[in-house]
């Protein structure tokens, strides 16, 4: 009777631990799942967690993770190594074949589970070193299968020389297959970061497309008031060029255009907001913070002429008469976000700011000049080096706008700056004298568009710097 009692004991007590162990497995396992769902896209961090929390549970003392690629496996998470150990397996690659020397690389070619208890005196180990044993016995490997395909594997050993039990080994299929799930969740990010950096890139400079792809929350893209500078540019005479151009020839032009027009704003890490057949609207100071963003659009919209003019120049050689570029700045306040009513990516802005932009840009039609920024952004760059346009009336505008022709600086000389300042003065003040010194301007160089147009204008009677714009 006494042996019977404690049988039932021994079997009572065996019971008991294995069901505490029963319930810190499972909480462990709610555990890891847990920090796994909140760290999902961290791959190192789920694969560390995974072999930590399987070692503890499974009575082992080291774990790693190999993950394939191309036919072999790498090193991918480890736990409880030696450095030398880690320094070694960080440049070997496992090649999984029947006669394979390791756990990890039967387990890769079987897509079986190797279970061994003493892993130095099975003979399918012998040519291991002691360095690659250290003082290990009794190892476990489980791949990682995706699709039935083995992705990887997961592998752990200990000092003991004794089987990992089924129960041990139920736990570490559990712990593979959240691996498997991490490694697929890992690779959907990198393609949808590509896909996205690919998207990105056609609005955003290099190091702003980055940050988004990678991290879509790390700048807001909604709907908000932003102080921004914006461009506008526009080639005088495209719509008639493109009717009498051959398609293949139009293709060519336009493509080497806008490359070389979006290249200068990615430089000066604006953002391309919209393009419409040959016409950019660029912004700066969004989505971004940019302190010095009309700075920004002034050396940007310098650079633009620049490429415009020799782009011109070179096509003209071909036969090509291609139109000036005509180019409006100007900052201030705007709604700024992507509006692409969910289904698009429309990364814009909207607001009177925008609108001046695009006037100024027609507006050098008018007055003979390539460039006119609005006295909004020379307020905000020290050290603005350009010519007075005078006080446009735009269309729709009851308020006068001061503008400017930009100059880069030792350009002013060259453009008889302050002979045009004094001619300049003249008109402003009402002096008759304004005539004559706008004459001797045009005089001296022809082709100065907007002291020629200062001259017509008081030829023409008119007085003062208010410009009417048509």
């Amino acid at each position: 009777m006494q042996d019977l009692v404690r049988q039932l004991e021994a079997i009572i007590d065996r019971l008991t631990k294995e069901l505490m162990a029963a319930h810190e497995a499972q909480a462990v396992t709610s555990d890891v799942l847990k920090l796994i769902s909140q760290s999902a896209f961290d791959l190192d961090t789920v694969l560390t967690t995974l072999i930590r929390s399987a070692i503890d549970l499974c009575e082992a003392t080291r774990g790693v993770v190999w993950l394939s690629r191309d036919g072999q496996l790498y090193l991918a998470a480890h736990v409880n190594y030696p450095e030398e150990w880690v320094s070694y397996a960080r440049i070997l690659a496992l090649t999984p074949a029947a006669d394979a020397v390791t756990t990890s690389a039967i387990a890769a070619f079987t897509g079986e589970v190797v279970n061994v208890e003493d892993i130095p005196n099975d003979p399918r180990f012998r040519s291991l070193t002691g360095h690659q044993l250290g003082d290990y016995r009794g190892g476990l490997a489980v791949p990682l299968k995706r699709d039935g395909k083995v992705v990887g594997v997961i592998a752990m050993s200990r000092p003991e020389a004794r089987l990992f039990t089924d129960r041990q080994i139920a736990l570490v299929h559990t712990f593979a297959d959240q691996a498997v799930i991490a490694i697929e969740n890992a690779r959907l990010i990198v393609e949808l970061e590509a896909r996205n950096r690919e998207v990105l890139s056609r609005y955003f400079s290099p190091g702003l497309a980055e940050r988004l792809a990678g991290d879509a929350g790390a700048l807001d893209l909604v709907g908000q008031r932003r102080e921004v500078a914006t461009i506008f540019t526009d080639i005088a005479g495209f719509t008639t060029l493109v009717e009498t151009l051959e398609p293949d020839i139009l293709g060519e032009m336009l493509n080497e255009y806008l490359a070389g027009m979006t290249s200068i704003v990615f430089a000066h890490e604006g953002t391309v907001a919209k393009i419409v057949g040959d016409a950019l609207h660029v912004l700066f100071g969004a989505p971004g913070e940019q302190p010095d963003h009309a700075q920004r659009a002034i050396e940007c919209a310098l650079d633009l002429d620049a490429f415009a003019q020799v782009f011109r120049d070179t096509w003209l050689a071909k036969g090509i008469a291609i139109g000036t570029t005509r180019i409006g700045v100007n900052a201030g306040p705007a709604i700024v976000g992507n509006f692409g009513g969910g289904r698009f990516f429309d990364y814009t802005a909207y607001g009177d700011t925008i609108n001046i932009a695009a006037r100024l840009e027609t507006a050098n039609k008018q007055l003979g000049t390539r460039i006119c920024v609005s006295e909004n952004v020379t307020k905000q760059v020290a050290d603005f080096h350009g010519r007075p346009v005078g006080d446009l009336m735009l269309r729709g505008r009851t308020e006068r706008l001061r503008a400017f022709e930009p100059l880069r600086p030792g350009q002013q000389d060259e453009a008889s700056g302050e002979d045009y300042a004094a001619a300049f003065a003249k008109l402003e003040a009402g002096d008759p004298g304004a005539l004559g010194a706008f004459a001797v301007l045009v005089g001296r160089r022809s082709d100065d568009g907007l002291a020629s147009f200062h001259l017509k204008r008081l030829l023409n009677g008119a007085t003062g710097t208010k410009i009417n714009m048509d």
